[in-house]
């Protein structure tokens, strides 16, 4: 009896694989043996080292620039895919815009609607495309979401993160519970602390050694910063013929943060 991952056979897309924590779900996946596909918005460079990293480990893996918050880019990605690759068998939401930590009171209106619009809307348009291809398909599909365990514990002049997120959650759970008669599996990850991304950018760049710390020791009960492979294999498993009765579910991989 082997206890070795197993998966559907097709296609991965990864949107913002480009990211620190989308960079980890690509490689994990491609290590898996999956073809990986994953989307950028500006900065192709990243995209193609990470490219280049994942084939010369002998992974099979793509990028396409697509601006989610345009349902016509997010179609035409889809189309691309199913053209070249045929069935798409998981689709994982790992994007998200850079912002600014601050107050609610303090938020510009143009900053929230930015982010509205790039992580909201940018994840409905790949969520209603991913359900539509596995429709289509007929036999199914596996939908992740990379969220934040802060749905569950409101942080502090983080809103910009979880309100968005904890929207982001709702759609997954209501893809679960109106498309699983149709063999679509849906679920969410939800990291603390990651120590990749816009997690590291705000680790380093807004918190002195001594916050950082206190964060580490008081707040963390593993007393760890995470990594993009805690997140990776999260949705590696989600994704997994080994969980096939598990959706509608968000797994909070941030060390006990929500205790």
């Amino acid at each position: 009896m082997s206890t070795t991952l197993s998966f559907e056979a097709g296609t991965v897309i990864v949107a913002g694989g480009s990211g620190g924590i989308g960079a980890g779900i690509c490689k994990r996946f491609a290590e898996a043996g999956m073809r990986v596909v994953f989307t950028y918005h500006s900065n192709e460079s990243k995209a193609q080292a990470l490219q280049a990293d994942i084939t010369s480990q002998g992974g099979l893996c793509e990028y396409e620039r697509t601006d989610l918050s345009v349902a016509s880019d997010v179609d035409g990605l889809f189309a691309k895919v199913r053209e070249r690759y045929g069935r798409i068998a998981h689709v994982i939401y790992a994007a998200g815009p850079h912002f600014e930590f601050n107050f609610i009171g303090a938020i510009p209106d143009s900053d929230w609607h930015h982010v509205v619009n790039a992580d909201i809307n940018g994840a409905f348009h790949l969520i209603q495309a991913a359900v539509r291809a596995f429709r289509a398909q007929g036999d199914g599909g596996n939908l992740i979401a990379v969220i934040t365990s802060a749905v569950e514990r409101v942080p502090v002049k983080d809103i910009m993160s979880a309100a968005p997120k904890a929207a982001i959650e709702m759609l997954v759970r209501g893809v679960a519970k109106e498309s699983g008669r149709f063999g679509i599996r849906a679920n969410c990850v939800g990291p603390g602390w990651i120590n990749a991304g816009l997690g590291k950018k705000g680790i380093e760049e807004k918190l002195d050694e001594k916050t950082r710390e206190h964060i580490r020791k008081t707040t963390i009960p593993l007393q760890r910063f995470g990594e993009a492979d805690d997140i990776a294999y999260a949705a590696l498993f989600l994704c997994s013929k080994q969980a096939g009765f598990i959706t509608g579910q968000s797994l909070a991989v941030d060390g006990g943060l929500q205790l």
